[in-house]
């Protein structure tokens, strides 16, 4: 069966189905009565659910394992939406209908910072917005604010602390209206409150359905007009002095003389966190910024790949980003698939130390 004929199939199966209700499920793990009382004053319709918390999660953080009862109940309940919140450290994650009755899907970080930062560029209500990032979320976020005109830090940000990195810009930038956000979920607005940038998601998201549409479309029109990224982060565990100390000396040839990387990994850019540099290597023209303590290392390559080197006593992370073409919601799968195959390679030549 084509292309065309497949598509022309899930219309008609769009149509046969019965509309998603209009009420967003909030998941979070503990009541806030705060925070519900202003979602239900603002006049969205949602439910609650509330999530059970594991003791072996070390990090907290909003997945599909965590989400999946409340995906169960907004299955059975014909919710379109899910929003998971965390209001203690504002942390929001989503999970989204790729077709307007189809199973959700959870979207990383990445794709949430993405979203927002979307959402508040086109509302209109924000200019000269200043975004302020992790150094270890999406490059996506820092080129739609640059493409769009905007400007956007990159920071040495540790989980849980990203209100004081915005508040640092916010020293230089008083008049300003600033975003912020973390690999760890955490996001910030310093002109609206937790409850707002939860309202504006939903708005979003019940517009978008008037059109037949979903959240799931809107990012993938990001995608579109800005590149389609996909991210990976690896983590080593550091089990040996040597070990280490190999691991370490990558980073040190890198930074002594990033051309011997030239057939492997053609690099663009070196940004050297700890020196507080970003070296272009093909001009050697070097910018400079405040540095910091942490040895976090960044190679930018002339073929849209970025790989983040971010040591600790036991762990060597990896932050890796790759841009590709544009994709639509037929192809997204594939094009994800694609792209992690070649992220898979990048991750074979750091372990195999061919750097």
């Amino acid at each position: 069966m084509n292309e065309p004929q497949m598509e022309q199939i899930n219309e008609l199966l769009e149509e046969e189905q019965t509309p998603v209700n209009n009420r967003v499920l909030i998941a979070s793990y503990l009541k806030d009565k705060n925070l519900t009382g202003k979602i239900n004053d603002s006049g969205l319709e949602s439910d609650w659910t509330y999530l059970e918390r594991k003791e072996d999660e070390v990090d907290n953080l909003f997945n599909f394992l965590t989400l999946k009862p409340a995906i169960n109940q907004a299955m059975e309940e014909e919710h379109g939406l899910i929003i998971g919140v965390e209001p203690s450290i504002e942390r929001i994650a989503l999970a989204v209908r790729k077709y307007k009755k189809g199973a959700f899907m959870v979207l990383n970080s990445h794709q949430v910072a993405a979203i927002l930062l979307k959402i508040w560029m086109d509302s209109g209500k924000y200019e000269n917005l200043i975004c302020v990032k992790s150094i270890h979320t999406s490059d996506l976020i820092e080129y739609m604010a640059i493409k769009s005109g905007l400007n956007c830090f990159n920071e040495i940000i540790e989980p849980g602390e990203l209100k004081e990195a915005v508040r640092e810009v916010q020293k230089t930038a008083e008049n300003e209206p600033i975003c912020g956000f973390n690999i760890d979920q955490q996001v910030f607005h310093t002109d609206l409150e937790f409850s707002d940038i939860i309202i504006s998601i939903a708005q979003k998201e019940l517009e978008l359905r008037e059109s037949g549409l979903t959240l799931f479309d809107y990012l993938l029109e990001i995608y579109q007009e800005f590149g389609f990224y996909k991210e990976k982060t690896i983590t080593v565990d550091i089990s040996s002095k040597t070990q280490k100390s190999h691991l370490l000396s990558i980073m040190d040839k890198i930074r002594k003389n990033p051309k011997y990387l030239e057939s492997i990994f053609p690099l663009n850019t070196i940004t050297d966190y700890r020196k507080g540099s970003k070296v272009s290597i093909m001009t050697d023209k070097v910018n400079s910024f405040p540095g910091s303590k942490e040895n976090v290392l960044k190679m930018e390559s002339t073929n849209n790949l970025s790989v983040t080197f971010a040591p600790t006593e036991s762990k060597m992370t990896y932050y890796i980003s790759i841009k590709g073409g544009v994709t639509s919601k037929e192809k997204y799968a594939d094009k994800n698939k694609e792209m992690d195959e070649e992220i898979l390679k990048v991750i074979q030549m750091l372990n195999r130390g061919n750097l």
